[in-house]
Formats: structure tokens, sequence, C-alpha cells
């Protein structure tokens, strides 16, 4: 089965899963990171630490999937579920576009966060990491 590694789950580089899941990673969060790289409060060390990482993590991972068209309308799904549950879709954009691309995989999600994607987990498997 294959997994999706949400951001948080790369940042604090909580990586393991059970044997059974070829684990993978979204462009979005690597953009995350970039984002995170390039905050101006940081030092010139600590966005050369943080830039590395990165690095680090593309060549271990690999390319990051794209939204593509099946993620667009798998995230109209996700975005229905959210919204018909009572909850705002609004502060969780970049989190719910990362299911969105796992779910059009019928992949699970796996976050340290998993509040951020509920309801979806009615849906599809949302995971800690092990």
């Amino acid at each position: 089965m294959k997994a999706v590694l949400d951001t948080s789950v790369l940042i604090a580089g909580q990586f393991g899963l059970a044997s059974e899941y070829d684990v993978t990673v979204t462009s979005l969060s690597y953009a995350e990171l970039q984002f995170g790289a390039q905050q101006p409060h940081l030092s010139v060390a600590e966005r050369a630490v943080r830039r590395k990482r990165i690095a680090d993590l593309e060549r271990l991972f690999g390319s990051g999937l794209p939204f593509d068209d099946l993620a667009a309308t798998s995230h109209g799904i996700l975005t229905e579920v959210v919204l018909r549950s009572g909850r705002a879709v609004r502060g969780r954009a970049v989190d719910l576009l990362i299911a969105a691309i796992a779910y059009s995989l019928d992949a699970a999600v796996v976050t340290l966060n998993p509040d951020d994607l509920h309801p979806l987990e009615s849906i599809m498997d949302v995971l800690p990491p092990a």
C-alpha cells in the first residue's frame, strides 16, 4: 500500500511505517519546506541547514508527487466531506491538497496532525508515523 507523508512528518523526521507501505512525498511538501527555509527572520546558517535538509529529503524520497487533474477532482470530494462536517477548509488548504494527492492514488496520508484532516478518516486512511 502507498503512503504519502505530509510536511509535519518530514519536519519531524519521523518517516517510519510498517514495511508494507511504499512511502512517498508530494511536491507540495517540498514547497512548504522551501517556504520555511526562506523566512527572513532565520540566520544565514539556519537557512543553509534547512536547505541541506530539503536536499537530503529529495535524495531520500525523490521527486514529489504532483498535484494533477485527478488530485483536483479528489480535492473537491475531500473538501465536500470537510464542509459537510461543519469544519472550515481555510487554514488547512495545503494539508487538504496533500491529502487529495494521496486520495487520488488510493494511498494513506501520514501526519502528526490528524485533527487537520478530520473528518477525512471516514473515507481514507489517515495514519500516524510509526
